[in-house]
């Protein structure tokens, strides 16, 4: 049995290795391939994810899909009614269930964004279900040909050309017609069919109604002809918007010569209709009309004109392509507008890699920000997306491909145990994991992990439960059994080390600040190893601190220098540390050699600056140039980014950055990378908050707990507000890290510039000083200074009995209707009484709640309960907002996360119409995160000063 087993591994792994191979032509259109990652995820369906670098970057997915294997197929998936939309995530796991597995999808046909219609034809079981574009006539549109993807009668994939063709015996004459449904033009003749209930046309033709037709036009099937009896005639010039019988058509032909052709036409005449397509498809399971076409024969033939923007301009990409046979499938997609991740593709690049993997007819899907793949990764029960959107989300499309495996789901085969992340030291003990269990069809299948049985084979160690024990050097293998099923693990065990290395490699450490180093021994020149973490004796050179068994340093309480030390036998490593330290510099910006301009849907430039008012420390600074007026829509960003991640010494609290403003009040925001090589977002400014003219120090705090060591990769504005999406630069001079929050600002020392009294948050002009306060917890340089200074010189702030504003806490709904209350001196009324029962009468803000509830400005959460201690949402905020002051406007931007019925959309809007939010840089609002008090703060500054302009 435990051979046979082996057998079908070893089967399994011989079909992974025979698609390595698939794709390696590649490299000449999509640059050189640095990653490639296949697995056969079911009987017929291998996904491959390639990262290719060059002159640009590309991230490709794809799915290879056997049509003859007899579990798979390739479907088409409508919305219901045509005119709905949804993700390819949402579709695919909507139709995902036992005997129809969906272990792919991606985004299909084009579809018009605002009525959101499919654009082209589609045809499902020979129906016609929509007629769309068959062909227009400028050939800078992808869709100026008639060209379908199909599956025909006999299961065959098929690109091909098609051609509607309606053929009506009228009167003795055959004649084509030209459209179903659509607005007659100049000498045009159509039909009109349900649902439309009247033609809706003029007088200026001849209408010919149709009754008792046979079989009954409400479906049009391919190659179907249609039978039935001229009722009624209204001739040119008598009327026009003939009523259109449930159980017939109206044939509408428009202008004189028409006319002339249809006059011999009586009342009782038979009518034949025929529909067709040509070229074979009838009879089709499906037929999706899309454009353009991309390869042809086997060779690159773009059916549009290639100077168009469309066709020339690298975008993300879905395309679908079929080879020779027309039984091997490749659905493509190509990530873009993702600088340093993924460029997209122009056209012709695309043809070339859909040639070089096979293709001997390719046609483009939708792509741009439709572009999506799902697809069941081996061990997941569910389809997931495994692409990256342009816009940061899935956007919801219309129609969409899923590859299905009908293959039942039996017991399981194939065991597979959990990698190890190195060869493992001798003495180490290793727990061993179950990562996923697969049928004979590639199916999940549920173990119980306690029920499988571990084995090890090679004398390197022994089983202890579901444990590893290492005991001496050398190779072999973990085996795992359960119920026939079988896996094996790879292991190798060492008895030697060669070298320690800490992260972080040097230290810069706050006094009183603890941090938790990391030991990493290697092997045979950089080899990761698995090993005890105890087995690391750690010790302090120099009066700086303590350092714990398990790494963990705490800093003493005086500034000073040493080393912290590692040991494993008689291996050692040391770090240098520096305790107390004033900010660091990371980049002085005296050279930008080491940095370079880079965009998002917008034009930047980067140049030294070094004349006196555009340098705030030493002889120059970094001037980024931006231009967010081109012609692509969405958030425009311009960005600094250095060549190479600048490296962090230690765990920065802050960054601190001087920077001399435009006060265009766009959004100052830094990307930061950690040491697993995630990115994180850091923010210098609120949205809308760099506002301020002239030098000003700004700070951006870092994510706490990250993996070391930290990197500094850019710097850049960004504008989501398409108002607000200007020409303009800024300059960007001594770059710092702090190791305390609220570090002091750096001096500059060349006088070049002061702050101009600007404000960094979304309030204020950037021209009006704001009131000088003093909270303990607050300093000019907090990006919401200028609004909670204005709010508490209005007397709306008071601030807490400890003399803090702790902007960063949470506001209650009790502590804003305090606000609202002190802003609009509202006092409540004697007469009425007071609704909620959660507030008692000696609640500090009793007085303030029941006035605005009187007022219609904040109401309860639910019957008889204003939840006073509830965190107060930005959704919330953004009604008692347009309440409170009468908010009126529309805008036509939307927030991806902010549904058309949501409970406070209109308020949301409202906002946004107004300027007074322009959402996150992802396209959403995030409606339920709750509100800080400096956001608050900033908002009902913004409120305040746009009503009383």
């Amino acid at each position: 049995m435990r051979r046979r087993k082996r057998s079908t591994i070893t089967l399994l792994l011989l079909v992974v290795l025979v698609f390595q191979s698939f794709g390696s032509a590649a490299f000449a259109s999509f640059g050189n391939l640095i990653k490639e990652e296949k697995a056969q995820i079911s009987p017929g369906v291998t996904y491959v994810n390639q990262q290719y670098n060059g002159t640009y970057s590309r991230a490709v997915n794809l799915l290879n899909i056997n049509l003859n294997d007899p579990f798979t197929s390739l479907e088409v998936s409508l919305p219901n009614p045509l005119t709905a939309t949804t993700t390819v995530t949402s579709r695919a796991l909507q139709n995902h269930y036992e005997g129809h597995f969906v272990v792919g999808a991606t985004n299909a046909g084009f579809f018009d964004m605002v009525g959101k219609m499919p654009v082209n034809l589609i045809v499902l079981n020979n129906k016609l279900i929509n007629v769309g574009i068959a062909g227009t006539k400028t050939s800078k549109s992808p869709t100026n040909e008639p060209i379908a993807f199909g599956i025909d009668r006999n299961g065959k994939a098929v690109i091909d050309r098609y051609k509607i063709e309606m053929i009506t015996t009228l009167g003795g004459q055959t004649i084509p017609i030209s459209k179903i449904n659509g607005e007659r033009g100049e000498n045009a003749i159509h039909i009109y069919k349900s649902p439309k209930q009247t033609t809706g046309t003029n007088q200026w033709g001849t209408e010919i109604v149709i009754s008792d037709v046979t079989p009954n036009p409400t479906d049009l099937y391919i190659g179907q002809t249609m039978t039935g009896t001229v009722s009624k005639i209204t001739r040119f010039g008598e009327g026009g918007n003939a009523q259109i019988p449930a159980n017939g058509f109206v044939i509408s032909a428009h202008g004189g010569e028409w006319a002339e052709k249809l006059k011999n036409v009586q009342v009782g005449d038979q009518v034949d209709l025929t529909l067709s397509l040509g070229n074979g498809w009838e009879g089709a399971q499906y037929i999706i009309g899309t454009g353009p076409q991309l390869v042809k024969n086997g060779q690159v033939s773009i059916s549009m004109d290639e100077s168009d923007s469309f066709a020339k301009t690298r975008h993300p990409r879905t395309a679908i392509a079929v080879d020779q046979t027309g039984y091997r499938v490749f659905l493509v997609t190509v990530d873009g507008r993702q600088n340093g991740y993924s460029n997209g593709a122009t056209l012709r690049e695309l043809a070339n890699y859909l040639v070089s993997i096979g293709a001997y007819n390719a046609i483009n899907l939708d792509g741009g920000g439709s572009t999506a793949m799902v697809v069941r990764k081996l061990g997941s029960f569910q389809p997931a997306l495994v692409n990256s959107p342009s816009e940061g989300v899935e956007r919801k499309v219309s129609s969409v491909f899923q590859v299905i495996s009908s293959a039942p789901t039996s017991d399981p085969t194939t065991l597979k145990l959990a990698n190890l992340k190195g060869k493992v030291l001798k003495g180490t003990a290793v727990p061993i994991n179950l990562e996923y269990a697969l049928d004979q069809y590639f199916n999940p299948v549920k173990v119980n992990a306690n029920d499988i049985s571990l084995s090890v084979q090679g004398n390197i160690g022994s089983i202890n439960g579901k444990t590893f024990i290492a005991e001496n050097a050398g190779t072999g293998k973990i085996v795992a059994t359960y119920n026939g099923a079988y896996g094996e693990l790879p292991v190798t065990v060492i008895d030697r080390v060669d070298k320690i290395d800490i992260l972080p490699k040097s230290l810069v450490i706050g006094t009183n600040e603890s941090i938790k180093l990391t030991a990493n021994i290697t092997y045979n020149g950089g080899e990761p190893i698995i090993f005890d973490r105890s087995v690391i004796k750690w010790s302090v050179d120099g009066n700086i601190g303590t350092i714990s068994a398990d790494g963990t340093f705490t800093a003493g309480s005086e500034k000073g220098s040493g080393n912290i030390i590692a040991q494993f036998e008689n291996i050692t490593a040391s770090i240098p540390v520096k305790v107390g330290s004033d900010p660091v510099l990371v980049d002085g910006f005296e050279s930008i050699a080491k940095w370079k301009a880079d965009q998002a849907r917008a034009n930047a430039a980067i140049e030294a600056a070094a004349d006196n008012g555009n340098v705030k420390e030493g002889k120059s600074a970094l001037k980024l140039s931006y231009d967010f007026t081109t012609a692509e829509e969405g958030i425009k960003v311009a960005y600094a980014q250095a060549k190479s991640p600048i490296e962090l010494k230690g765990y920065p609290k802050e960054l601190g950055v001087w920077v001399k403003g435009d006060g265009a009040a766009h959004w100052l925001r830094a990307h930061i990378i950690d040491g697993s090589g995630k990115t994180h977002t850091i923010n210098f400014t609120e949205e809308h908050g760099l506002t301020w003219t002239g030098w000003k120090y700004v700070r951006a705090k870092i994510p706490a707990n990250l993996p070391l060591p930290l990197k500094f990769d850019r710097i850049y504005v960004a504008e989501a507000v398409k108002e607000k999406q200007n020409k303009g630069a800024i300059y960007f001079d001594g770059l710092y890290a702090a190791y305390v929050n609220n570090h002091p600002e750096p001096k500059g020392n060349t006088g070049g510039g002061t702050d101009n009294g600007g404000n960094n948050g979304n309030g204020g002009n950037g021209q009006v000083p704001a009131p000088s306060i003093s909270f303990k917890d607050l300093t000019k340089s907090h990006w919401a200074y200028s609004s909670i200074a204005f709010l508490t010189d209005r007397g709306v702030i008071k601030g807490y009995d400890d003399g803090t504003f702790r902007p960063s806490a949470e506001i209650t709904r009790a502590m804003a209707a305090a606000m609202i209350a002190r802003e609009f001196e509202l006092t409540p009324s004697d007469d009425k009484k007071f609704p909620f029962t959660d507030v008692k009468a000696n609640h500090y803000a009793y007085n303030a709640i029941k006035a605005v509830a009187e007022e219609g400005i904040i109401n309860g959460k639910q019957a008889g309960k204003f939840a006073p201690d509830d965190k107060l949402t930005r959704a919330e905020m953004a009604v008692i907002l347009t309440r409170a002051y009468n908010l009126k406007g529309e805008t036509n931007k939307t927030f991806t996360d902010v549904k058309s019925n949501h409970w406070a959309a209109s308020a949301i809007n409202t906002l946004a119409a107004n300027k007074i939010t322009g959402g996150y840089e992802d396209g959403s609002f995030r409606p339920a995160n709750p509100t800080t008090r400096a956001e608050f703060s900033s908002f009902m500054e913004r409120v305040i000063r746009l009503t009383e302009n």
